[in-house]
């Protein structure tokens, strides 16, 4: 009987249950799991065109910045390029505005030249800075007018001093203003016989070339035609001091031969800034045939970078009158090296 009833096996047949799928997505009993169905190059390429797009609209706006910026501080005026802009703008920041009342379009571009012109690197940014600051304590009225010199470093007043310390004051401070509380002025004049609108015979007659030359360094020297970059180099006799143009002086090497800090000038050229030179430098002068001998004088100033209304430099008397030389009547003037003009006079004597 028990074979009859015997139990038969019991096959139990597994089946793999199949998991309910989702598109992009997998499902396990303790996770959901996101895969990504985009290929990661794909991704790559849509994150890419999406950072540049945000790069170019940071560009734009910041290009828009500057331009409005430059506009409203009259850069456009000093230059068009617009790398120069951004420069001071970096340095000067989006709300800056110019002193007030507002400054001389000179004293503007002395302060716009600090900052963009290699020329004055590295101190370039500290120059201007306290070139505003020494503007403000002027306008404003608040330097003690019985001190001798002022020290502004970092944009701000430090102290008060005197002429003996001037020099230990550009060493301890590069690029301060260590200046006198009564603003420098140099007056000019130019006569009007060497005036641009009179004609061009009697604007040739009193023009030169000059050399300069570093009485340090005899292959450190510089020149300039009678004409050149707009310039012209003439002879003024009521001039009180050489003024050269400024690109003159940036041929030359040594820049230690130069302040750092202008003089204002009044009658020609009035509201523009001059550096005076720091040490004697020989000079002599030129009439595009004869060179006259070498002089050395510490009577030299330069222009500042593009004064307003300015367009010579200028040989005053102090030259002159220590330079052989002769002028035939409406001509130019003739010059003579020494030795030369020795031997006039040592025929002149023998008649």
């Amino acid at each position: 009987m028990s074979k009859f009833f015997k139990l038969p096996k019991i096959q139990k047949i597994l089946k793999k249950k199949k998991t309910p799928s989702v598109i992009g997505v997998e499902m396990s009993t303790d996770r959901v799991k996101i895969r990504n169905i985009v290929p990661e190059s794909e991704l790559e390429k849509k994150y890419a065109k999406s950072s540049d797009l945000g790069k170019q609209r940071c560009t734009v706006s910041e290009t828009t910045n500057i331009e409005d910026f430059a506009i409203k501080l009259g850069l456009d005026n000093f230059t068009k390029n617009k790398e120069e802009w951004k420069k001071f703008y970096e340095f000067a920041g989006p709300n800056f505005i110019w002193p007030q009342p507002p400054t001389d379009i000179n004293g503007r571009r002395l302060v716009y030249d600090y900052v963009i012109d290699p020329y004055w690197e590295p101190i370039g940014s500290e120059l201007a800075k306290n070139a505003l600051e020494y503007r403000r304590l002027l306008d404003s009225k608040s330097l003690d007018q019985s001190r001798e010199y002022v020290l502004i470093a970092n944009g701000k007043f430090v102290q008060y001093g005197s002429s003996e310390e001037k020099e230990k004051m550009k060493e301890d401070y590069p690029g301060c203003y260590y200046v006198p509380v009564k603003e420098r002025v140099v007056e000019l004049r130019k006569f009007s016989a060497s005036d641009a609108n009179t004609n061009a015979g009697a604007k040739k007659e009193w023009q030169v070339h000059i050399r300069l030359r570093n009485t340090d360094d005899n292959l450190d020297e510089a020149g300039m035609a009678n004409v050149e970059h707009g310039f012209r180099m003439i002879i003024d006799t009521g001039a009180t001091t050489i003024v050269i143009p400024d690109f003159v002086r940036k041929k030359l090497n040594d820049k230690d031969g130069w302040e750092l800090n202008p003089s204002k000038t009044i009658g020609y050229g009035a509201g523009a800034n001059m550096f005076k030179a720091s040490k004697e430098w020989d000079i002599c002068l030129g009439d595009g045939t004869n060179w006259s001998g070498w002089i050395t004088t510490k009577e030299i100033h330069s222009w500042q970078s593009n004064p307003s209304g300015v367009n010579c430099g200028l040989i005053g008397y102090d030259v002159l009158n220590n330079i052989p030389h002769y002028k035939p009547c409406r001509q130019p003037y003739i010059f003579l090296q020494n030795d030369i003009f020795n031997q006039i006079q040592e025929l002149q004597q023998s008649e």
